[in-house]
């Protein structure tokens, strides 16, 4: 399959048209202090920060999928692979996001790999958004999405939804799907039923998004950065306020991993990239 025929299918199916408000440029500037970046990056990436960042070979002879593109993941892929990812850059606790080095943007291009990323056009996904996925394997009822990324898609980044279980028994439904060897923990535990349960996939531990959750009612918010080694001032900072609001309001919190809680889209793009006749696997590199 060409390279070009597969990007423009990519970009339909997580409807980029339009999609220009999910900045990453700050970041990038904080990580690429010497922005080298740039010298491999497609036309324009800079600007939508979704889509084909890095061209690689004409003809794609396989694919593989990943929560965080870091360099050891490159290092493992074959010539001519398109590598899919949720996010443009790393993550580690210090200094929380992390670039990609020079010396694998040389190796992708001497290889002919290619690199293709969405982000809030995967968490706001109809079919396949990291929180939906999670929200229905648990089993919650009744599920509402809300809290966009970008404006540009009608579908919310997290689930709120109901259960009749206990805490330990959503958590336990959490750890059945995400797999063993992802932690979900249950962090607080005002009371021992779940009741009214809002998923935010990934780094979702925000006072603006409880806070969005509240006024639908939650009880329980299950997310991926509840409890983090992330060293990072402004985020623990920032998480001292969401668990702050959570006590204030008496709301169970779990967590199960940023990384783990954005895997099952990742096993579901290699499927999907299956069903186009590519050769496609998971390259775990998880927990973070």
């Amino acid at each position: 399959m060409t390279l070009d025929e597969l990007s423009r299918e990519l970009d339909s199916y997580f409807r980029l048209a339009g999609v220009d408000d999910d900045d990453w440029s700050r970041l990038f500037d904080a990580v690429y202090p010497d922005p080298y970046w740039l010298e491999f990056a497609e036309p324009g990436y800079d600007g939508r920060w979704n889509g084909l960042m890095v061209r690689g070979a004409d003809e794609v002879t396989r694919a593989a999928t990943c929560v965080f593109p870091g360099d050891a993941v490159v290092a493992q892929l074959e010539p001519g692979t398109l590598l899919f990812s949720e996010h443009p850059l790393d993550f580690g606790d210090e200094p929380g996001f992390l670039p990609l080095a020079r010396e694998t943007f040389v190796a992708m291009r001497e290889r002919g790999i290619s690199f293709y990323n969405v982000h809030a056009p995967l968490d706001q996904h109809p079919e396949i958004a990291p929180s939906l996925m999670c929200a229905r394997a648990a089993g919650l009822q009744n599920l509402e999405d809300y809290f966009r990324i970008t404006e540009a898609l009608p579908e919310g980044a997290a689930v709120v939804g109901d259960s009749t279980s206990s805490l330990e028994e959503l958590a336990e439904a959490f750890r059945s799907y995400l797999g063993p060897e992802i932690g979900v923990h249950v962090i607080t535990r005002p009371r021992p039923r779940a009741g009214r349960v809002a998923v935010a996939a990934g780094g979702g531990a925000t006072p603006e998004i409880l806070e969005a959750s509240l006024e639908r009612g939650c009880q329980t918010y299950v997310t991926g950065n509840a409890a983090t080694n992330c060293r990072v001032p402004e985020v623990q900072a920032e998480l001292r306020r969401f668990r702050q609001l959570a006590e204030e309001h008496g709301v169970a919190l779990i967590d199960a991993t940023h990384y783990g809680m954005e895997k099952p889209p990742q096993l579901a793009m290699a499927d999907w990239f299956r069903g186009r006749g590519l050769v496609a696997e998971f390259i775990p590199n998880g927990p973070k």
